[in-house]
């Protein structure tokens, strides 16, 4: 059993905390100064005789369930996320589901030909299986099953994209994915990443290598980057371009920033729905961060509130305060002796000096 249980709790929801990262720190900062303040207000009350220790505990506890109360209420609606991205991206939604539940005549009938060209290219897929191989199977000097080499699968892509060749082109798309997983380069990672890339697939290690590689590039780059990621329904590259929209320092004063707010009715679906569900991910974090932080506020709070060192005055310590509060108060700078005949500034009357010690000051410059 540890010695000091509050202790080990501190210790772990301050950990918790620290971990976590929030925003919501300094917030809950200033929540436990005015605790504190009030804590120690409720101690000089009772050292003055004007509330017992029982009454000041009570205030005290009724602090720190509504230092509590109130944080937690400020943590649920606390959000670090712009709001004129989630209210654009609200509406892009809300338009998105609206187009789809009256869908069109015509709406309809591109889904029909899209599910038609995948049949077809399905159809080819398995038909053509063996031309494929042909094309990119090779068979080990030492032996064993013939297997597909990287550079060929590559090659067979280009050449089917460079023809228009759908089938082919996603066979090797279907071989290469197959392949990336058993690929120790990094950089043939990449190649394959890159020949993967599907507009309306959301891949993330593409959005990822989007955003490294633009994160400090003009504002120009940006702006041309955007537009061609809209203008080809990438779902990769909006969601890259969605993410350092978010993160820009600028904010939508910057003219890229206001394009990809702009834009996001043209975002592919998977787009949408990604950066929602993202979005979605970073609130609960930043709740989960946050609460973190009013625990720790809190715990310490209700800590304080019990005051164990509290003690009622005794009887001489009142009479010596109220002999000393008839003596009359000793200037700033006067001594007051070993024989206390002045009694010191109380906070109200220090800080009614020191006002009326500016006014003069100021009153002398302007003179």
């Amino acid at each position: 059993m540890a010695l000091n249980p509050l202790r080990t709790n501190l210790e772990a929801l301050g950990i918790r905390a620290a971990q976590g990262g929030s925003g919501f720190k300094p917030e809950a900062d200033a929540a436990l100064a005015r605790f504190r303040a009030r804590r120690d207000e409720l101690g000089a009350g009772v050292r003055r005789g004007e509330v017992t220790p029982k009454v000041a505990r009570r205030l005290a506890s009724e602090a720190a369930a509504e230092l509590r109360r109130s944080l937690l209420e400020r943590a649920e609606a606390s959000c670090s996320v712009p709001r004129a991205f989630l209210d654009r991206l609200s509406e892009a939604a809300s338009a998105r589901d609206r187009a789809r539940e009256s869908a069109s005549l015509e709406a309809l009938q591109r889904e029909t030909n899209r599910l038609l060209r995948d049949s077809l290219i399905e159809q080819q897929l398995r038909n053509r299986e063996e031309e494929f191989r042909g094309r990119t199977y090779t068979r080990r000097v030492a032996g064993g099953d013939p297997a597909p080499t990287l550079d060929d699968l590559l090659r067979l892509h280009q050449s089917a994209t460079l023809s228009g060749d759908e089938a082919a082109r996603e066979w090797a798309r279907r071989q290469l994915e197959a392949l990336r997983a058993i690929a120790p380069n990094p950089g043939d990672q990449r190649r394959i990443d890159l020949a993967c890339d599907r507009p309306d697939r959301v891949n993330p290690r593409l959005v990822s290598g989007y955003v490294e590689e633009l994160e400090g590039v003009p504002g120009d780059d940006l702006d041309q980057f955007t537009r061609h990621a809209i203008e080809a329904r990438d779902a990769n590259a909006c969601i890259a371009a969605y993410v350092l929209a978010r993160q820009s320092p600028e904010g939508s004063a910057a003219g890229w920033v206001r394009r990809v707010l702009d834009g996001l009715e043209r975002f592919p679906d998977a787009a949408i729905a990604t950066i929602r569900g993202m979005e979605a991910d970073c609130r609960a974090e930043e709740a989960e961060a946050a609460r973190a932080e009013v625990e720790l506020a809190a715990t310490i709070a209700e800590a304080e509130a019990a005051m164990p060192a509290l003690k009622a005055p005794t009887e001489e310590e009142m009479g010596r305060r109220s002999r000393m509060e008839h003596l009359p108060a000793a200037e700033p700078a006067e001594p007051i002796g070993l024989v206390p005949r002045r009694r010191g500034l109380s906070a109200e009357e220090f800080a009614a000096v020191e006002a009326r010690t500016e006014a003069g000051e100021s009153a002398e410059s302007v003179s």
